[in-house]
């Protein structure tokens, strides 16, 4: 357990509890009115969470009533938000589909949540509340019509426009993921997300290096695997072949977002996920974006990283929570 932020005391006396499901941990933090991150941490799934349904809402159950009552003497937890790596259906409240976790579908987590805690409770996909973060205290404030993408374990996308953030009749807008591209140009449409997720970045590099064993990544390969992060760090230290990959990403995103841009008449794409990956998605997405976009359309947005870290569905869960409540 890695406390990051020690608690303080927020000037209002109240304070939002903001949760973020990734695929090997929780992100879970205490966030004042204004979004100010008072306590983070990490808190990994034990193995059978990751394996059992049941277990693994009991496990998000007993780290926010950890939480909950570590708070209890400092400021009063007011109200709990969620972030999840998938669609959750609004008017249910209902997580449809988790990336890389047990299907919580048959679980109705925010009734548990409501009777356990006894306070407003609001769920989000991880996208929509990174996004939400990002329009308060990030790249995103006072922008009204963009988008922020979110490239990790899933692969989605918060949507604003006129300063709103837009989930369509039940909550499933943004599902970028889920749109075609044809990666190779040759006819064969493929789901945007199986190509650019943190584990298949892994896997197409992984398929690369039979072919390219110069990287310093076949050592790692060698030696039991890598990670997303792994190839991230090779590219930082000028590997080549991870720098190509990060690359060949951002097209791939690239191909996807040039036709939103070209409907939606956008000011800006937000680019998320790992921090330190941005730098070599964001020109290659905007790169592609040009060469298929509306002329006018890309000329009037702006691609950029998003300036928030992993902390952001954090503090948008958070944040959506009180606004809700």
């Amino acid at each position: 357990m890695t406390q990051e932020y020690p608690p303080t005391k927020p000037l209002n006396e109240k304070t939002l509890l903001g949760l973020d499901l990734g695929s090997n941990h929780m992100r879970i933090g205490a966030v004042d009115w204004s979004g100010k991150v008072l306590a983070f941490r990490r808190e990994p799934y034990p193995q059978e969470a990751t394996e059992n349904p049941r277990a693994l809402a009991d496990q998000i159950l007993m780290v926010i009533g950890q939480m909950v009552e570590e708070h209890s003497s400092i400021s009063p937890i007011t109200a709990i938000g969620a972030a999840f790596p998938g669609p959750v259906n609004q008017p249910a409240q209902r997580v449809l589909r988790l990336a890389h976790l047990p299907s919580l579908a048959e679980i109705d987590l925010h009734g548990e949540f409501s009777r356990a805690f006894g306070m407003p409770v609001h769920f989000e996909n991880n996208a929509n509340a990174a996004a939400y973060a990002e329009m308060t205290l990030g790249v995103a404030r006072g922008v009204n019509d963009w988008l922020f993408l979110h490239i990790a374990a899933n692969v989605g996308a918060g949507l604003v426009l006129g300063g709103t953030l837009q989930r369509g009749q039940s909550g499933l807008a943004g599902a970028i993921g889920q749109t075609s591209i044809d990666p190779e140009r040759v006819g064969n449409a493929v789901q945007l997300e199986t190509m650019v997720s943190a584990e298949n970045i892994v896997r197409r590099t992984r398929d690369r290096l039979h072919r390219d064993k110069t990287s310093s990544l076949s050592r790692l390969g060698a030696m039991g695997g890598f990670t997303y992060d792994d190839i991230i760090a090779a590219a930082h230290g000028g590997d080549e072949l991870a720098k190509i990959m990060l690359q060949r990403t951002g097209l791939f995103i690239g191909m996807a977002i040039a036709d939103v841009i070209s409907l939606l008449n956008l000011s800006m794409i937000a680019v998320g996920g790992a921090p330190a990956a941005r730098q070599f998605l964001v020109p290659a997405i905007a790169k592609e974006a040009q060469q298929r976009a509306s002329e006018e359309a890309f000329s009037q947005c702006r691609i950029v990283a998003a300036e928030l870290g992993a902390e952001a569905g954090v503090i948008g869960a958070a944040l959506l929570a009180g606004h809700s409540s």
